[in-house]
């Protein structure tokens, strides 16, 4: 990937495949977790969410703009590190027009740095990535 990120706070989002069932919502199937992150995170709630800021793969004057909630019903932690999200969903405003297309393919990236247990309080925004099934970043242009 052409993009920094330290490994030891890169979280990673993959699912097998994208339903739209209306405007504004993606369900992602067989969505999971993976990544560094994972070895020192606390554990993750069920039915719970993270904020999404698909911001910084942008040229934008506004920051938190693209943002997108990634919300679960449930977790299964696996025995090969990764934790699997139930009825996992990426609900966004559908009059944005900046949130990602996304693909069978494509994952997510997400920055966990600034999440830390004294810090998280004050961060409320998880930068977000979006990597292509070439593992490249993907082109807001397709």
């Amino acid at each position: 990937m052409k993009f920094l990120l330290s490994e030891r706070y890169r979280l990673e989002l993959h699912w097998t495949k994208v339903l739209r069932p209306k405007t504004g919502i993606m369900h992602l199937t067989d969505a999971y977790f993976s990544g560094p992150a994972l070895t020192q995170a606390d554990k993750i709630n069920e039915d719970d969410s993270i904020r999404l800021d698909f911001c910084s793969q942008l040229i934008v004057m506004v920051k938190s703009v693209y943002v997108g909630d990634l919300k679960w019903g449930g977790v299964v932690y696996n025995k090969n590190g990764t934790i699997t999200l139930k009825n996992a969903r990426i609900e966004y405003d559908p009059d944005i027009k900046g949130i990602p297309n996304l693909e069978t393919k494509d994952s997510l990236v997400i920055d966990t740095s600034g999440h830390e247990n004294d810090k998280h309080l004050y961060n409320l925004l998880y930068p977000a990535y979006v990597i292509d099934r070439d593992s490249e970043l993907y082109d807001y242009r397709r």
